[in-house]
């Protein structure tokens, strides 16, 4: 099918929260201040765990569907281990959550989106609410994404393609969205967190705050993030060398292929004395540019 500018994000879903209780449970759970979200300001955010590795990452929208009601959407694998977290301490707070399968969720060039909506603009706030349908705009991508209701989903589906260019978009943008082969595996700094906002360090406690807080405060220098292309396929978790060396200095913590090639996040742990690198499983050298 042609590119329509349009794309149907069928590896996304919904986890709905909502109740009473909502807000003061989340603020105890995720890495980034719920008292700053409200309709017109989504956020990237996720959660950790005790030893401050990355369980799953998502975008966190506030809606009025129910009451005190908050969407996280991200890949449908992390969005039921979110749950199933979140599941541990919901008791004691009044509130209840459950996965919502709407296929809702699409993502629209910003080109195209300028056409279709002349007035739509986001300035200040990163969430515009439109004849019913929420637009996020986030980390100057070039795709903004669609929580469209039911009525023009239906629409959306037979014209959009496949969501393959939403994952390179990520990459260019370097966002890496916690997958099931990567959730656990990686501390925020290591997946350029700080920088793309999921990690607030103005707010309270949460799990694996401590740890985080370390790692920013007293760590002299901090993981660095690369993208790179490849025609060989690359895949998460593979291992970063320097080409001179088999000491592992990162890894590949995002990939997605596209036609021929694969697009690709590296982090580094530490700055290369020359910018030449080896992917270990596949003897593979590439340079950082």
């Amino acid at each position: 099918m042609k590119d329509s500018g349009l794309l149907f994000l069928d590896h996304f879903t919904e986890l709905k929260v909502f109740g009473e209780g909502t807000e003061e449970f989340l603020q105890g759970q995720i890495a980034t201040d719920i008292k700053k979200i409200d309709e017109e300001n989504s956020s990237l955010s996720c959660i950790c765990n005790a030893k401050g590795r990355v369980i799953s990452s998502f975008i966190l929208l506030k809606d009025n569907s129910l009451v005190n009601s908050f969407s996280f959407i991200g890949p449908k694998e992390t969005m039921i281990k979110t749950k199933k977290e979140l599941s541990k301490y919901i008791s004691f707070y009044e509130s209840e959550m459950k996965i919502v399968n709407n296929s809702n969720l699409f993502a629209c060039k910003k080109d195209l989106l300028r056409l279709l909506a002349e007035d739509l603009g986001f300035n200040k706030n990163n969430t515009q609410n439109y004849q019913g349908q929420y637009f996020l705009n986030f980390l100057n991508k070039n795709y903004v994404l669609i929580y469209a209701t039911k009525e023009l989903a239906k629409v959306l589906k037979e014209i959009s393609t496949k969501n393959y260019k939403w994952n390179q978009d990520e990459i260019l943008s370097m966002n890496v969205e916690i997958t099931e082969e990567t959730s656990e595996k990686y501390t925020p700094h290591e997946l350029n967190y700080p920088t793309t906002g999921r990690i607030d360090f103005e707010k309270g406690c949460y799990t694996g705050q401590e740890i985080i807080a370390r790692m920013q405060y007293r760590s002299k220098t901090h993981p660095q993030l690369f993208n790179l292309v490849s025609k060989s396929k690359v895949l998460s978790n593979m291992v970063i060398t320097p080409k001179a060396s088999d000491k592992k200095i990162g890894n590949v913590v995002s990939s997605s292929k596209l036609k021929d090639k694969y697009y690709f996040l590296v982090s580094l742990s530490k700055e290369l004395e020359t910018k030449e690198i080896r992917i270990r499983e596949l003897d593979l050298d590439l340079k950082i540019n």
